[in-house]
């Protein structure tokens, strides 16, 4: 179960990121992609390469902390970009 937990928390993480640095955040079908590639990647190697336990949930804890304040900048840029008429790439 930790290797799901662990895989779903680092792809909202890396999702989160990657909307932010290439200003996806109105492309869901791209982030839903990114996402499904990386909790695919992460739970095949906490399942398949990783021995049992190498992965505790700290690790998840880590990221669901980060993915917040991540959203929280993807929110504030694109009310800023907004306001003064900036395009971003859609």
């Amino acid at each position: 179960m930790s290797d799901f937990i662990n895989a779903f928390a680092v792809a909202l993480v890396l999702t989160a990121v990657f909307a932010f640095r290439f200003r996806y955040w109105r492309s869901p079908g791209v982030m839903a992609a990114y996402f499904a590639l990386f909790f695919a990647a992460e739970w095949a190697a906490g399942h398949f390469f990783f021995p049992p336990g190498a992965l505790g949930l700290g690790i998840a804890w880590v990221c669901f902390a980060l993915t917040p304040p991540v959203v929280v900048a993807i929110y504030l840029v694109d009310r800023y970009e907004r306001k003064h008429g900036r395009q971003t790439p859609e």
